[in-house]
């Protein structure tokens, strides 16, 4: 079987495209009735478009109908081989003649075509007007909410008992603690929403802070006990590996923080405060002692500690990160509920205020 040639089929599709290319009008809304010479040009091109797709098809058909009949007279074996391969180059090229011919025609008339298009502009003149504009880029919505997880890590300095007979506020004052360093962990829920269309957000959420009180390798805090009544920071007997605090608390941030950002994503300021209410206490002690190798103590308790924690924070942060202050104002054990055979001296009763960096983890 002989395939029909390309040329055809491409005639055929540029002829109707272009017959159709001067009936519609894809998205400017219809222009104003174009004076009678150009709807008669308009309509003799159509006219022409119509008659040059008629003889392709004329011209196919009659080609596809003697292949078939020279390929019915090989089947039968009423023609040689060497008469059919003629016959078959004779049909072939006089259907090639033919589209040669049409195709001189259809570049005539794409000659007119572009033509009569010109004269179309020129008639209309500026009553064509196709209504397209440029689309103005999107802006930004103004995020308004943003909601994640904080994760805060910092680095507490711890005060000693403030000194007796001092007059002043105690809260700076009085020997820092300095064998070790001490941290402060937090996890919290945060809650960002902006005040109306202002830069100025307010923040609120739930989260736990772990104090971390690291009382280094030669000073351990005793817990009381029926053998030792004694609960304070003293001097350790035996080199020590660990000795530390862990008191647990739930607490609320509220914060107010000014970023101008419309996603709420840029240099941001943040101040305000935070209380909690305890959960838990844990005390740890690592030592080696002779004969018995690796020793530790893990205690779980109250330990004395105060029941509430509050303080304030400030923090200067970039998108998802962050850097800041915290200073508690509450010490960590409760003075009225401590054994009353402590002398006030000896109370450890310190205070913390911690530097830190967070990251918002979504």
């Amino acid at each position: 079987m002989v395939h029909i040639p390309t040329k055809a089929l491409a005639l055929s599709a540029a002829l109707v495209l272009g017959s159709l290319a001067l009936s519609a009008q894809d998205v400017p809304p219809p222009p104003p009735p174009a004076p009678e010479s150009v709807r008669e040009a308009s309509d003799s091109t159509k006219a022409k478009a119509g008659r040059m797709a008629a003889e392709i098809a004329a011209a196919v058909a009659e080609f596809s109908k003697d292949m078939a009949a020279l390929e019915q007279q090989i089947k039968d074996k009423d023609i040689s081989k060497e008469d059919a391969e003629r016959r078959r180059k004779e049909l072939s090229e006089r259907l090639e003649a033919r589209l040669e011919a049409i195709e001189e025609m259809a570049e005539a008339w794409a000659e007119d075509l572009e033509e009569s298009i010109e004269n179309l502009e020129l008639n209309l003149g500026d009553n064509l007007k196709l209504n397209i504009e440029p689309s103005e880029p999107k802006k930004k919505k103004l995020k308004r909410k943003q909601s994640g997880m904080q994760w805060l890590i910092g680095s507490n300095t711890l005060l000693n008992q403030p000194y007796s007979g001092s007059g002043s506020l105690d809260l700076y004052e009085g020997p820092w603690l300095t064998e070790a360093v001490s941290s402060t962990f937090n996890f919290t829920f945060t809650t960002d929403r902006r005040i109306a269309r202002s830069p100025i957000w307010y923040r609120t959420g739930w989260g736990v802070t772990s104090y971390s009180y690291n009382f280094g390798q030669n000073t351990v805090l005793n817990v009381p006990s029926p053998q030792n009544p004694d609960f304070s920071i003293t001097a350790s007997n035996e080199p020590l590996r660990r000795s530390r605090l862990n008191m647990s608390y739930l607490e609320v941030p509220l914060a107010i923080s000014i970023d101008p950002s419309r996603r709420g994503k840029g240099i941001r300021l943040t101040a305000g405060g935070f209380a909690g209410i305890r959960l838990n206490g844990n005390r740890q002690i690592a030592y080696r002692s002779e004969g018995m190798g690796r020793v530790f103590e893990d205690t779980n308790g109250q330990f004395y500690g105060s029941l509430f924690s509050y303080g304030l924070s400030a923090e200067l942060g970039y998108r998802r990160f962050a850097v800041g202050v915290r200073q508690n104002f509450n010490k960590p054990f409760n003075a009225n509920v401590l054994p009353a055979n402590i002398p006030s001296d000896t109370q450890p009763n310190f205070y913390n205020a911690s530097v830190f960096a967070s990251v918002r983890l979504f």
